[in-house]
């Protein structure tokens, strides 16, 4: 398999891990559900930070992803269930697909879209939860 074609599964299979957050998201919109199991989510954030291990390209999704995870992990409760911690999980879930998606496309030769705003609101955002959390 060609290193594109790696990367590119490697893409797909970060994109299956968001579509189930997003899944367990809506899940939750709808009223199905009173929150996301934090343990799910922290754990597809955690593979998603794995992905594309030894590709620089990937870094910067492995970075917010990371992050992400941190966020998810860092609560006492099995559940996220205010609207913080729901838009925050959707924020993150958001960038990380935006990234995956532009890497993708850069990837087969098509013109990449700007996605640094996003990723450094993301990180911004992350980064100030988490020192919240340490206060």
């Amino acid at each position: 398999m060609s290193a594109r074609a790696q990367a590119l599964d490697q893409i797909d299979t970060a994109l299956a891990e968001l579509g189930a957050i997003e899944a367990s998201l809506a899940a939750v919109r709808r009223g199905q559900n009173p929150g996301v199991n934090r343990g799910d989510v922290a754990r597809r954030f955690h593979a998603i930070a794995h992905a594309g291990t030894g590709h620089h390209a990937f870094s910067p999704v492995q970075e917010l992803a990371a992050l992400a995870e941190k966020v998810t992990d860092g609560t006492d409760r099995s559940i996220l269930h205010t609207a913080g911690e729901i838009e925050v999980v959707q924020h993150a879930a958001d960038v990380l697909s935006l990234l995956l998606r532009d890497m993708g496309h850069q990837l087969l030769g098509r013109r990449g879209a700007d996605v640094t705003p996003a990723a450094g609101a993301l990180r911004g955002r992350v980064g100030s939860m988490l020192m919240a959390a340490r206060r």
